[in-house]
């Protein structure tokens, strides 16, 4: 059997003492409304606290509306979407872990289905309206579809990309007052 003794370990980076090296990554959930942790968050994200993983991610959690993949992910972009997610926080950090937030903006990925809906991970359409998820206007650095079939996000200005670099910031200022004291930045979906 292997040895693996630094895997138990402490590590500190940038002032950050992790009581061990193993991190749970982000891992997308589409369990969220209207941008705010529900109960199943609680549930998923203690369970790696309480087995002493030593770095907890959150999914990619958007920053701003716009900026979700699809109608169920976890946002950040507002106060009271940091508060709903104080609670958790504050459980990993009392199981003696750390907490980490991905903050994520979709680009030109957003206006997805979830993937476990009906045609899921494709594009939200008007029939999807119908049903309480109306789509939206996916926004990237260029006016190129994700893929063949899905719409063309709009170019996004200058002026665009200075409110996202606002809100990416807003949202680390939130995260880092709900106690998450490891921050990841999602910047891969264009």
């Amino acid at each position: 059997m292997p040895d693996f003794p630094l895997l138990f370990e402490t590590m500190t980076i940038r002032g950050c003492t992790l009581p061990n090296r193993i991190v749970v990554s982000p891992l997308c959930q589409y369990s969220a409304r209207d941008g705010f942790a529900q109960p199943w968050h609680f549930a998923h994200l203690s369970t790696f606290a309480r087995g002493k993983a030593g770095l907890v991610f959150t999914e990619a959690t958007a920053v701003e509306e716009r900026g979700r993949i699809t109608p169920r992910c976890l946002g950040i972009w507002n106060d009271a979407q940091a508060e709903a997610i104080r609670p958790i926080v504050e459980f990993i950090d009392s199981m003696g872990c750390v907490a980490g937030i991905q903050l994520a903006h979709a680009g030109r990925k957003a206006s997805t289905r979830a993937p476990f809906v009906e045609k899921g991970g494709s594009p939200l359409t008007d029939e999807d309206a119908a049903r309480g998820d109306p789509p939206w206007q996916a926004v990237a650095p260029s006016p190129l579809a994700v893929a063949d079939g899905w719409p063309v996000p709009r170019e996004l200005t200058g002026d665009d990309l200075g409110e996202i670099k606002a809100a990416f910031a807003a949202a680390a200022r939130r995260a880092f007052a709900v106690g998450f004291r490891v921050i990841e930045l999602h910047l891969a979906h264009g």
